[in-house]
C-alpha cells in the first residue's frame, strides 16, 4: 500500500513551481488586458464642437448657444478654416470626445471621414440630405424650415399667388427643390426652377424666370449667392420686373444702403434656437430622432416692398408677423 505524506507536510517543490507559474501567467494576463482597455479607451461624455468657420455670424450664433446650454460638458471648439482636418485628428486624439457637434457642411464631411462610427451631431448646413448622413451615428438639425411651411406662409400672406421661381445650383439643392415642387402641389403653388452651376448664369436664369412667376423664392445656395455682386444682382433683376423676393434669412430685407433692394417677406429659422436644440441631443443622444425641424422661427414683412409693388395681402396675416418693415 502506497504510503501518504501526513496532512501538515510541505508540498513538493515541482507543485510550489507550476503554482508560482500560474501566477506570474495571470498576472501578466491581467497586465496585457488593462494595457489594452488603456490603449482602446471608450470615448469620454464630453462633446467637441467642429466649426466650418468660426468667422460666420450665423455659425457663431449657433455655437454660443450650444455652448451656453451644455455648459462645461461642451469641449474645445475646432476652426476648421484655420486648423483643417490636421487640427482636428489631432483634437480627436487628444480629447477623444464622445460626440461632435458640426456646425456647418464642411464641418460634418470632414468629422464623417475622420471620425467614423462616432456620434454626431449637424446643424446649419445646406441641404443636409445630400450628405446621406448614417441615421445610426448621426443626428441632424435642418437648416430649412421645411417647405411645405415656408410656401403655406407665403400663401398666406399672398393668397393670389400660384407660381415662384427658384434659381439653384443641383449639386447643392436637388433634393431640396425636389421637395419643394412636390410641397408645392400640396398647397396649390407651382414651384419653377432654374438650374445654374456658376454665379455668371444667375442673371440670365432670372432673365428667363421672372416673366413665368409672381415672385422669387430665394434659397441658401452658395453659387446663387456667392459675392455681394451677385446678390445685389438678384435682387435688382427681380426688383425690375416688380417681383417680390421671398428669402430665408433677414439679413435680406435690405441689401443695400439705400434700403430701395430686398425681400419682401421672410421666414427664417431662429438661429440661437438651434443651438439649444443641438444641447438638448447632446444630453440626449440616443433617444434624439435622427433629423428634426428647426423648433423655432421669426417672420419679416417688408411693407415697403408690398407698397412698392402694389402687392395685394392678407392683413390678417399680419398677426403672425414678429418683425414689420414700414
Amino acid at each position: 500500500m502506497k504510503a501518504h505524506p501526513p496532512p501538515n507536510s510541505p508540498r513538493p517543490r515541482a507543485r510550489r513551481g507550476l503554482n508560482a507559474s500560474f501566477v506570474w501567467l495571470a498576472l501578466l494576463l491581467f497586465a496585457a488586458t488593462a494595457l489594452l482597455a488603456l490603449a482602446a479607451a471608450p470615448p469620454t461624455g464630453k462633446v467637441l464642437v467642429v466649426n466650418s468657420d468660426a468667422s460666420v455670424a450665423r455659425y457663431a450664433e449657433v455655437r454660443n448657444a450650444f455652448k451656453e446650454t451644455l455648459g462645461a460638458d461642451a469641449l474645445r471648439e475646432v476652426d476648421l478654416s484655420k486648423v483643417g482636418e490636421a487640427g482636428l485628428r489631432r483634437a480627436l486624439a487628444a480629447d477623444n470626445p464622445g460626440i461632435l457637434y458640426c456646425i456647418g457642411g464642411n464641418a460634418y464631411q470632414s468629422a464623417a471621414k475622420l471620425a467614423r462610427g462616432r456620434s454626431i451631431i449637424l446643424s446649419t448646413a445646406i441641404n443636409w440630405e445630400r450628405f446621406k448622413p448614417d441615421p445610426r451615428t448621426t443626428r441632424v438639425i435642418a437648416n430649412e424650415l421645411p417647405a411645405v411651411a415656408q410656401l403655406t406662409l407665403f400663401r398666406h400672406f399672398f393668397p393670389q399667388l400660384q407660381r415662384v421661381g427658384v434659381v439653384y445650383n443641383p449639386a447643392i439643392n436637388k433634393q431640396w427643390f425636389e421637395q419643394a415642387v412636390a410641397a408645392g402641389k400640396e398647397v396649390g403653388v407651382e414651384v419653377i426652377g432654374r438650374i445654374v452651376t456658376r454665379s455668371s448664369q444667375v442673371g440670365s436664369a432670372l432673365a428667363e424666370l421672372t416673366p413665368k412667376v409672381d415672385a422669387l423664392w430665394l434659397t441658401p445656395d452658395p453659387v446663387v449667392l456667392e459675392n455681394e455682386v451677385t446678390v445685389k444682382l438678384y435682387f435688382s433683376r427681380a426688383d425690375a420686373a416688380r417681383k417680390p423676393v421671398f428669402a430665408y434669412s433677414a439679413s435680406y430685407v435690405e441689401v443695400d444702403a439705400t434700403a430701395k433692394l430686398g425681400a419682401t417677406l421672410v421666414l427664417a429659422p431662429d438661429v440661437p434656437t438651434t443651438g439649444r436644440q443641438a444641447a438638448s441631443i447632446a444630453q440626449d443622444f440616443a433617444g434624439a430622432p435622427a433629423v428634426t425641424t428647426p423648433a423655432g422661427s421669426e417672420v419679416t414683412l417688408n411693407l415697403k416692398r408690398v407698397q412698392h409693388y402694389g402687392l395685394q395681402f392678407n392683413r390678417d396675416a399680419l398677426d403672425s408677423v414678429n418683425n414689420l418693415l414700414r
